[in-house]
């Protein structure tokens, strides 16, 4: 039986590019589900596991995640490293070579996790003879990740784009590597120009294992996984619930499952439905009805506003009378398909809704981009672009 594993690499230099322009101004780590930060849930997680340290790769909009993790943790043994250039996951495990001695866990900065997850690998990889454990979940969309395949709890592929997807079981971004891993990177061949970490299974001395984790493992890679992680969120003990400091009219409806940060002010007449989160500073109009939408820090929506399945990015302002239905559609990201989606509208960080305008299903306004007055949006605007009828 191995020692008890007390150390942790967390990776979260990627920039998150499906998830723009949420990640315009912030990486993918940072962004909030149930008003907490990605990588908020990951830290506790870990630190509740028993790991004592922690260190984190970082790379596209770096002080953002150090900034919060500093102020968060500030007791913790938590070191930085940078991807200067981002060339894959495993490249990215490597430049934390000389700051663990391993064994040690791995884990994605960007999905959430519990300590039952977790615990569960570390667990599995102490009372095995193997050199590395990863854990796996059952997807309903296996295409989208690295789906597994196992022998007998022993892995023998990660194959992260499948010709056919029947396999359900998919990589659910936790491993642990003793400390033979980095020379098995260094070995692993490139795939498009990147290391990709999944890929060091075939290269690593000896037997992988598995540990399946049912629930716990949440993935907001895209604009819909946004909306239904957070869904999920909502529905555990503790998560929901109006702070302190939030104003709410006494003609204001919020139902179970919401939550509303400090500082937060709702209007006469507005309706909140289940899985809506405002975080901090924000500002409800009279008679708006917003439901299982996520509205950013700082962002201001009007009077007469319809949210579904909407993103508001942090300092947006949504102007009275617009409407974002939501519902079902066929999404296009990086040139990519997907279809049958439950997405109303993304609209970034510090951009203008003009009031009485209509934002269709899977249409997204960028960063800092202005929606005049009355338009009826269809696809997308890009960043700091003004769009009219």
């Amino acid at each position: 039986m191995n020692d008890r594993i007390t150390e942790a690499v967390v990776l979260a230099a990627g920039e998150g590019r499906r998830l723009r322009p949420l990640t315009t101004f912030q990486p993918k780590p940072m962004l909030p589900v149930a008003n907490r930060p990605v990588v908020e849930y990951v830290f506790d997680a870990l630190f509740e596991s028993g790991i004592e340290h922690v260190v984190v790769v970082v790379g596209y909009r770096a002080d953002r995640i150090q900034t919060f993790v500093t102020a968060r943790y500030p007791d913790a043994n938590v070191e930085f490293v940078h991807q200067d250039t981002r060339l894959g996951s495993g490249h990215a495990l490597l430049q934390a070579e000389g700051n663990v001695d391993g064994p040690f866990l791995v884990c994605n900065g960007d999905n959430v996790v519990d300590a039952d997850i977790v615990s569960s690998v570390l667990e599995r990889f102490s009372t095995t003879r193997s050199v590395a454990t990863v854990a796996v979940a059952q997807s309903e969309t296996p295409e989208e990740y690295g789906v597994v395949v196992t022998n007998d709890g022993h892995i023998s592929d990660i194959d992260e784009h499948p010709a056919e997807t029947d396999g359900y079981l998919v990589n659910a971004g936790v491993y642990v590597f003793d400390a033979g891993v980095f020379e098995a990177l260094r070995r692993t061949p490139p795939y498009e120009g990147e290391t990709r970490l999944p890929d060091v299974v075939h290269q690593l001395d000896g037997p992988v294992t598995s540990v399946l984790v049912n629930g716990g493992w949440l993935d907001p890679s895209h604009p819909w996984g946004l909306l239904s992680v957070t869904e999920s969120l909502l529905t555990r003990p503790g998560l929901a619930g109006v702070a302190d400091s939030a104003r709410l009219h006494e003609n204001a409806v919020v139902e179970d499952s919401v939550v509303i940060g400090p500082d937060c002010d709702v209007g006469p007449g507005a309706v909140l439905r289940a899985g809506t989160c405002l975080q901090n500073n924000v500002v409800v109009g009279a008679n708006t009805v917003i439901e299982r939408s996520l509205v950013s820090s700082d962002s201001r929506v009007g009077a007469g506003v319809v949210l579904r399945d909407s993103v508001v990015g942090s300092g947006a302002t949504i102007g009275d009378g617009v409407v974002s239905p939501g519902g079902r559609g066929d999404v296009v990201i990086d040139r990519k398909l997907y279809t049958d989606r439950r997405l109303g509208s993304i609209v970034g960080d510090r951009a203008t809704v003009g009031a009485n305008s209509t934002l269709s299903p899977g249409s997204r306004v960028g960063a800092e981009a202005i929606v005049g007055v009355g338009t009826v949006l269809h696809g997308d605007v890009r960043e700091r672009a003004e769009v009219t009828n």
